[in-house]
């Protein structure tokens, strides 16, 4: 979502997803979805075959997963009215057969998630699709082809044989969650068996390379989370002897998997072929440098997956870990939590004056958290200030405003950013900059007080297009970024009036769990859509007297 259209220093109405909401009336229990993005995510090695766009379908499903509409193409899919209720929405290739598999399938990818529609709201909808299917190759040594001048490899599976020739070097599409085993004839009557897994994942490739051994069969397999992949060795006996290899323990190693490890929590996993059903399986952790393990008592997945999140966790610390299996304990790996980064002044403690302007600093500038009152004070006095009316000390309080700027009359959502703000008077909507750097741990929430007076009269607007507001919208809301990829976001937005500072809590959704960010905002306005603009005149819905009170920002970590 890219985040452009606020204020000269008068911005910000805000939504800032180009989400609408209709003249619905209260109680009618409608809202509006909007699917704002679908990105496909290719972090696998794939065939070089494979297109950098793709036709994507999505379907919109009730609770009873009927389908409530349908687009062959997502970006054709716009606002969508909905009876409050809890949807899934499913995007997946519209042009691809999920059930193909071999050397000419193609990649199909899908992407599901859950949405919850609320009265009079306008939720907006991001989903990654990722690659359905697995991915396998077989490679094999030259030790191996000069050991066995006769020989025949195939990747077995559920109803799969895929057989590679000799020097095959493409991979094949297979379907995830059977098991895939790798098998080798040698022309005698003798063949050699051996599973490389119990379930395949989806959107892994799995890169077999057959090597010999003089001893018995042995069989290694290493992850690369960054490309999705996995090394499997597996060193087949010169004596064409067959050989079974025993499953057992084992602990996967998250120590590089930016999806598992967080601030204060971690999700641990691993395998158990325990027979008895009877016993725990659990896994211990720890702080490296301390000597007693916690245990926490493992979820059972599919087939001989368990796992459990751990917290709450200190941030910046190593800790260690295992799976316990009955009396069997897997190997012991290590994690190092998300190190914490304070954000200033989360509770408008501190405030600052430069002439008419005042900051929500000590410095007397936009240095760190930035308002629109420089373009504002132009031809008015600061609409975002700090007050005693508070829920603690000291707190922000956002007026809507109409000021006179040279000879033209503008309007002004008061505004409250981490970011910074220089007016630009010929054109308004590049005066705000979102966003500071940030490498701190991922928040979960962000929460707070706040108190809201929407205007007297909503004024005429053609944002959203074709609505019009019954009443003006607040809008707060945290976004976090990695590069120009928005990985997580969230929006507390109403238009009810609320005379007593009242707690609020924004559960982060983050859309792309695998990096990290380095860049946070937080944004407060008292009119949502305050900032659109067209050339200096705010074009969407407000009520002028629309006043917005927050205070005591906290953000969570687990």
């Amino acid at each position: 979502m890219k985040l452009t259209n606020i204020m000269i220093g008068l911005f910000l109405g805000t939504g800032l997803v180009s989400s609408c909401q209709s003249e619905i009336e209260e109680g009618e229990g409608y809202g509006y979805l909007q699917l704002s993005s679908v990105d496909v995510n290719k972090n696998v090695t794939t065939r070089a075959d494979v297109t950098s766009s793709e036709a994507i379908a999505v379907d919109i499903l009730d609770a009873s997963a009927a389908v409530v509409k349908h687009a062959d193409d997502w970006t054709e899919l716009n606002d969508v009215l909905l009876p409050v209720a809890t949807y899934t929405i499913k995007a997946y290739s519209a042009d691809k057969d999920k059930e193909a598999q071999g050397f000419e399938a193609a990649p199909y990818y899908e992407g599901e998630k859950e949405v919850a529609i609320e009265a009079n709201q306008a939720k907006a909808v991001n989903i990654t699709c990722k690659l359905a299917q697995a991915m396998v190759s077989i490679n094999c040594s030259e030790s191996f082809k000069s050991t066995f001048s006769t020989y025949s490899c195939s990747i077995e599976g559920t109803d799969l044989s895929i057989p590679f020739v000799k020097d095959e070097a493409r991979a094949a599409y297979v379907k995830a969650g059977q098991p895939l085993t790798v098998k080798v004839g040698f022309g005698n009557g003798k063949s050699f068996t051996q599973q490389i897994t119990e379930k395949a994942e989806a959107a892994y490739y799995y890169k077999v390379n057959l090597d010999i051994t003089e001893g018995n069969a042995s069989f290694d397999i290493t992850v690369d989370q960054t490309i999705h992949q996995y090394e499997v060795l597996v060193k087949v006996p010169s004596t064409q002897d067959e050989t079974t290899v025993t499953t057992g323990i084992a602990t996967t190693d998250i120590s590089n998997d930016v999806s598992k490890v967080w601030g204060q929590f971690a999700y641990l996993s691993g395998t158990c072929d325990l027979q008895d059903a009877t016993s725990p399986v659990q896994f211990a952790y720890k702080k490296k440098a301390d000597s007693e393990w916690k245990t926490v008592e493992a979820t059972h997945g599919e087939g001989n997956e368990y796992s459990a999140k751990v917290s709450p966790l200190d941030f910046g610390t190593e800790y260690e870990y295992h799976i316990l299996c009955g009396d069997k304990t897997g190997e012991t790996y290590s994690f190092t939590t998300e190190s914490f980064e304070a954000i200033p002044n989360l509770g408008f403690e501190d405030w600052s004056q430069k002439g008419k302007n005042w900051y929500p600093n000590t410095d007397a500038s936009n240095s760190y958290w930035a308002t629109g009152n420089e373009g504002v004070t132009m031809g008015g006095s600061s609409n975002s200030t700090g007050v005693s009316d508070s829920h603690t000390g000291l707190a922000a309080r956002l007026e809507t405003v109409e000021v006179k700027v040279l000879i033209v009359k503008v309007k002004a959502a008061g505004n409250l950013f981490i970011g910074s703000y220089k007016t630009n008077v010929s054109d308004p909507a590049s005066s705000v900059t979102f966003g500071k750097p940030y490498a701190g741990a991922r928040p979960t929430k962000l929460s707070g007080y706040f108190k809201y007076q929407p205007g007297a009269t909503m004024s005429s607007g053609s944002v959203p297009a074709d609505r019009t507001l019954t009443a003006d919208e607040c809008d707060i809301y945290i976004q976090l970024w990695s590069g120009d990829v928005t990985i997580g976001e969230g929006h507390f937005i109403t238009n009810k009036t609320v005379s007593e500072y009242t707690r609020f809590e924004i559960p982060v959704e983050y859309t792309v769990t695998n990096k990290r960010p380095d860049k946070i905002t937080i944004v407060a306005t008292s009119s949502r859509y305050g900032g659109y603009f067209d050339g200096m005149s705010v074009v969407g819905q407000l009520a002028i007297g629309s006043t917005l009170w927050v205070d005591d920002f906290e953000l969570s970590y687990y």
